[in-house]
């Protein structure tokens, strides 16, 4: 049983271990038509799509900025810790070993989420309720019938 339990949380690991890039953009919520384009870019298509009045736009690009700046050195420690997983697993390395490391990355990866939560809902805060009934509805257009993207 706990053999299949460490495999089990193993495979897990490493299919975090496959996702963790995605992850790593941080959340792509608020991008252009999907692409992954820079903060001014994102910004820019959020004033022309949801009519951002300049004050709006303004306080957008703060939020946005402070976002990647607090998200900067949390990059860096996940790419560490992926980087550090990695070489656990073509080492060989302990079950024991492999489960820190990957909690490490779920950590950091946990940590970007968060930065990218709080930016979308001090952004959110900003506007309109047509402005959010608009966003809101892109989004959904976005995810699909099932909710994903």
């Amino acid at each position: 049983m706990k053999n299949l339990m460490t495999r089990r949380f193993g495979i897990a690991a490493f299919a975090l271990m496959l996702a963790v890039p995605a992850v790593a953009q941080g959340p792509r919520r608020f991008s252009a038509g999907g692409a992954s384009g820079g903060r001014g870019e994102r910004v820019d298509y959020l004033a022309g799509y949801l009519n951002l009045t300049d004050s709006q736009k303004t306080q957008a690009e703060a939020i946005f900025d402070a976002a990647k700046t607090e998200s900067a050195g949390v990059r860096g420690q996940l790419a560490g810790a992926r980087e550090a997983l990695q070489d656990a697993v073509k080492a060989g390395a302990a079950d024991a070993r492999i489960d820190t490391l990957a909690a490490s990355v779920g950590t950091a990866s946990g940590q970007l989420l968060a930065i990218g939560s709080k930016a979308a809902s001090k952004f959110r805060a900003l506007l309109t309720p047509e402005q959010i009934e608009k966003l809101d509805s892109r989004e959904s257009r976005r995810r699909g019938p099932r909710g994903a993207e």
